[in-house]
């Protein structure tokens, strides 16, 4: 399976290789991960632990999955998230991985929205962990 890379938008988000991303979409993805950092204080050193389905549980990191979700449109004030709305950028190699795993984690939802996000996040990092990494 191509790399996935929970893009929060994009996650929540899947590898560039494993999504039809046009390249005018790339920067905006790069510009949020840019923000996101900037608003919640991350240490780049946990997005960097997350790849191969490995998500380091600080609360800065499940601050800025929720920023990422934000920022692309996914996450409701309520914490329900809305996948629906990326399903168009998946290869059809990986949108029937990916709609398999949306049916169990979309229904995550933790005592704040960064945890809501996060356990989302974590959920897809556990069911598709080849990978899997934060933008």
């Amino acid at each position: 399976m191509k790399k996935l890379i929970l893009i929060l938008s994009s996650l929540v988000g899947m590898s560039f290789a494993a999504l039809d991303i046009p390249e005018h979409m790339k920067a905006p993805l790069k510009q949020a991960r840019k923000a996101c950092m900037g608003e919640t204080g991350v240490d780049l050193k946990y997005i960097e632990e997350s790849k191969n389905g490995n998500l380091p549980d600080v609360p800065e990191l499940r601050c800025y999955i929720l920023c990422l979700m934000e920022h692309h449109g996914i996450i409701h004030d309520d914490g329900t998230v809305e996948f629906a709305k990326i399903y168009h950028l998946f290869t059809p190699s990986v949108k029937e991985s990916f709609q398999q795993a949306t049916n169990e984690c979309a229904t995550k939802h933790g005592e704040t929205r960064c945890d809501t996000a996060y356990l989302t996040i974590k959920c897809f990092f556990e069911l598709l962990p080849e990978g899997a990494e934060l933008p």
